[in-house]
């Protein structure tokens, strides 16, 4: 029984030895409403960004669709980009949206068991 308990001590304190942090970079692409003014849509492409940068971890997970194995901590908002898009929805009717593009970076544990 000693042997047993000793031997599963042992493959518990490997096992958790095994584990790592890795850091996860990766980016998002957001797309806002459509806007009949250029201005309107950059407004909103930032207001966007504003947004995402007062975001809790828990809330940029949702956001950001952030889907792993092990918990994902510390997401930190690394940059973003406001660009806009000229788009028709009907002819002759020119309307814009923001593209907000996020760069980001999170840290969660990798586990070297497969």
């Amino acid at each position: 029984m000693k042997k047993l308990t000793t031997l599963a001590a042992a493959l518990l304190i490997s096992t958790g030895a095994l584990a790592s942090t890795q850091v996860v970079h990766s980016e998002k692409n957001f797309n806002t409403d459509a806007f009949t003014d250029k201005a309107q849509a950059y407004e909103a492409g930032f207001a966007y960004v504003d947004n995402l940068e007062n975001l809790s971890d828990a809330q940029l997970r949702q956001k950001l669709l952030i889907i792993t194995q092990s918990p994902a901590n510390n997401i930190e908002i690394d940059n973003s980009k406001v660009s806009v898009q000229e788009f028709a929805q009907q002819r002759g009717e020119i309307v814009y949206r923001a593209v907000v593009d996020v760069d980001y970076h999170f840290s969660t544990i990798k586990s070297d068991n497969h």
